[in-house]
């Protein structure tokens, strides 16, 4: 995570030393950097980013002030003030489309962001355009295709679509007055996946065998 520009932070960047490994290459120590924020529409915040001087790696979060209870933002996207609706979402966060059975699940490596909904939809996309470009059989192309043609449809706003954001920490959220917010029981904070991001499409795209 870069830093913040100056007409976000709240006050100079700290650092501390962690004894602690790298993740990556296990070298001692890692630095903590964190500066408060005052983030448009959203409010206080603070960023963190872990640094290791040795190999490079760095993890980057994003927590918000407001809230701090597992939480589920859902979002019926119908008219195009839905899909400019401003996203932030921690590195706990994990974001699903149901319609098309994807999800954006978050990891050891995951990255906070702020964006809007349409620009969550535009990293799917990603994903399936880079998929399509190694997909080995003409039916496993033909899917992606169609799903590469749907998410075009929702970002052009001909096609409605839910947005759901659950985070088990509380720290991500939607800005967008027809949101609803509810709270995550402890079972279903526990059942949010925390291993390695990644993008699931696995229900989008049949098997050679499924045809």
């Amino acid at each position: 995570m870069s830093l913040p520009t100056p007409d976000v932070a709240r006050g100079p960047v700290r650092e501390t030393s962690l004894d602690a490994p790298c993740p990556v290459c296990g070298r001692v120590p890692l630095v903590l950097r964190s500066v408060d924020l005052e983030l448009p529409f959203f409010g206080g915040a603070l960023q963190t980013t872990l640094v290791c001087s040795a190999c490079g790696y760095h993890h980057g979060d994003l927590l918000l002030t407001r809230h701090r209870e597992p939480l589920r933002v859902t979002l019926h996207v119908l008219r195009p003030e839905h899909r400019s609706a401003r996203v932030a979402r921690s590195s706990s966060g994990t974001v699903r489309i149901p319609e098309l059975g994807a999800s954006m699940e978050p990891g050891p490596r995951a990255e906070a962001f702020v964006t809007n909904v349409e620009g969550v939809l535009r990293k799917f996309l990603d994903v399936v355009q880079g998929q399509e470009a190694v997909a080995e059989t003409p039916a496993e192309r033909r899917r992606l295709g169609e799903v590469h043609a749907r998410i075009e449809r929702m970002i052009e706003g001909l096609e409605p679509f839910t947005f759901v954001l659950e985070d088990p920490t509380g720290n991500s959220d939607v800005l967008q007055e027809d949101v609803v917010r509810e709270a995550l029981s402890k079972e279903e904070a526990s059942r949010l996946r925390s291993s390695e991001m990644l993008l699931d499409l696995a229900d989008l795209v049949a098997s050679e065998e499924e045809e």
